[in-house]
């Protein structure tokens, strides 16, 4: 991996055959300094392609720019990271989300917890999202990357699993990616619309929408930050492919949703208390297993604003 520069010195990211990867270059800051430094962060790698643990971080304070800069090129390196055996309250979760981007209302149709309006709370009780999607999908603005705190696991089961929809698209033959490349799809969820509608709107991104209609969004999509491209459908919330027949349109995206899920796309995490998930929203589709009966199963998430994705179909829009 090339390095970057953090305080004029080059930061690089060491991969050895033992897929751990160091954070080195970056200076120590003061014993006594109220942020986290990069003295001692070392990345392992869950898979050649997605997925990696980041340990020697404490994500209760803030962490130091350097840090800030290597977490996020690990972001867009594995696609979803994690960390262990963290104590963050809902105030601290949403500060360490806001090194990274702007944080998000809770969601846009799901209310959020009582003492942040950042923080959404993900309840086995209450319902359990036991498919593969990305999140928010269905908006002109979808996340750009969510944070899952993990509060209350179960003793077996409960994992989560991840795809990275980069090398999905870069798995498919040259024709079919061709193809793929030309093509819109249509992303709605026809019950969040209705439960919008019967209460007069919603907010997302500090903006009230009256009604919640279908997005328009390149089927490849490519990432704003690295420039690669990667597939950008889910079977949760693309409903169609523009301009297609029904036939046309159910018969390709059925075929790129199973294509995108192969065991050699995807990872899998079990995540414990104290374990926090933080993935790109622009380059996965994730899946909670629905594999632990009635145990409890709690977490708080907090979202990141995205911007409006674009691709070969949809060229990125320019100000002005």
């Amino acid at each position: 991996m090339p390095p970057f520069l953090v305080h004029g010195l080059p930061l690089q990211v060491n991969v050895g055959p033992t897929a751990q990867a160091r954070i080195e270059g970056v200076p120590a800051v003061g014993q006594n300094s109220p942020v986290t430094d990069a003295q001692h962060l070392s990345v392992h790698l869950l898979s050649p392609v997605i997925g990696a643990e980041i340990f020697g971080l404490d994500l209760s304070v803030p962490l130091e720019p350097g840090v800030v800069a290597a977490v996020r090129h690990a972001l867009n390196t594995h696609h979803v990271i994690f960390f262990r055996d963290q104590s963050v309250g809902a105030d601290q979760q949403a500060a360490f989300a806001r090194q990274f981007g702007e944080v998000t209302e809770a969601h846009p149709v799901l209310p959020s917890i009582e003492e942040n309006r950042e923080v959404l709370a993900i309840d086995g009780k209450a319902g359990r999202a036991n498919w593969w999607h990305t999140d928010v999908t269905f908006l002109d603005t979808p996340a750009m990357g969510s944070i899952l705190f993990m509060l209350e696991a179960p003793e077996v089961g409960g994992d989560t699993m991840w795809a990275s929809l980069q090398d999905a698209y870069e798995g498919l033959a040259p024709a079919v990616r061709t193809m793929c490349d030309g093509l819109i799809g249509i992303h709605h969820d026809p019950w969040f619309a209705a439960d919008v509608g019967a209460r007069g709107g919603s907010e997302w991104n500090g903006t009230w929408h009256d009604k919640m209609v279908p997005a328009l969004d390149p089927v490849v999509r490519t990432h704003p930050e690295t420039g690669r491209n990667g597939l950008f459908v889910n079977g949760q919330f693309t409903q169609a492919l523009l301009g297609l027949s029904k036939n046309e349109s159910n018969s390709i995206l059925d075929m790129l949703y199973r294509h995108c899920v192969q065991s050699e796309f995807t990872c899998r995490f079990r995540g414990r208390a104290g374990s926090v998930a933080f993935w790109d929203n622009r380059a996965t589709l994730h899946y909670a297993l629905e594999d632990y009966g009635d145990a409890p199963r709690f977490a708080h998430r907090v979202t990141l604003r995205g911007d409006r994705p674009f691709g070969p179909a949809v060229p990125a829009r320019t100000e002005g």
